[in-house]
């Protein structure tokens, strides 16, 4: 495991959440979410964020470090921080039995860890979408469950309860939410990572001038974020002149 605390200018001890979520989005935004452990560490030992929106934050922290650390193969250091999160979302979930966040969250850490290794579906998928589903009745209108139960909608194949169309339904309702708060959310991970989630699910259907137009806003709202102006943005272009 490559450690990374030397190099982050972590918060001072006893920063308030804020400042850890200034960081967070630092971070995402400078394409540097590896180091985020240690950010998040420092933050499970703080007591400022030692309330349930602290807790939120720092579980939802383990979800989008293990899913970058997925997506980038880097799979010994995600299966590391998945069992972390894993520990956590257990020790949440029996402090606050009906909390919606955390049920959304675990049943992600669950597909997470069905990523890492497939075989587990046949064990878990089915606690991973009912679990998805609860937390959706229990707060349909809340932004961060909304886009954690789009996310196994999305995914998950259409024979064991995937619903493609649903899930983009419950992104857009979850940027809706999230938009009305804009002067909390827009320095949020979550929600520039929402956006980009729209656009590539844009694109995984073909439809590539929405996808530019997400693109377009993103660079617009966040011109430091640097992965749509190189990676995406171009990629939904050459679609674009491919399709024509």
């Amino acid at each position: 495991m490559v450690f990374w605390i030397a190099f982050v200018q972590l918060p001072v001890w006893g920063a308030s959440l804020a400042d850890y979520r200034e960081k967070l989005y630092d971070l995402f935004i400078e394409q540097k979410i590896p180091q985020w452990g240690a950010v998040l560490s420092q933050m499970s030992a703080d007591q400022s964020c030692a309330t349930l929106e602290g807790r939120h934050e720092i579980l939802c922290g383990y979800y989008g470090l293990v899913g970058h650390l997925v997506d980038k193969k880097r799979k010994t250091e995600a299966q590391n921080y998945l069992k972390t999160a894993l520990a956590l979302a257990d020790k949440y979930k029996k402090q606050y039995p009906r909390d919606a966040r955390f049920k959304a969250l675990y049943s992600n850490l669950l597909g997470l860890k069905i990523a890492l290794s497939p075989l587990k579906a046949t064990t878990l998928a089915s606690n991973m979408l009912s679990t998805a589903r609860e937390a959706y009745r229990i707060a349909p209108n809340d932004s961060w469950v909304s886009i954690l139960y789009g996310n196994i909608l999305f995914y998950m194949p259409g024979m064991f309860g995937g619903d493609k169309a649903k899930g983009l339904e419950c992104y857009r309702h979850a940027r809706q939410t999230m938009e009305k708060n804009l002067s909390t959310n827009s320095h949020h991970w979550l929600y520039v990572q929402l956006l980009v989630t729209i656009g590539v699910v844009y694109e995984h259907d073909g439809n590539y001038e929405q996808a530019l137009s997400m693109y377009k806003n993103i660079m617009n709202k966040y011109p430091d974020y640097a992965f749509v102006r190189e990676v995406l943005y171009p990629r939904a272009q050459k679609a674009v002149r491919e399709k024509q």
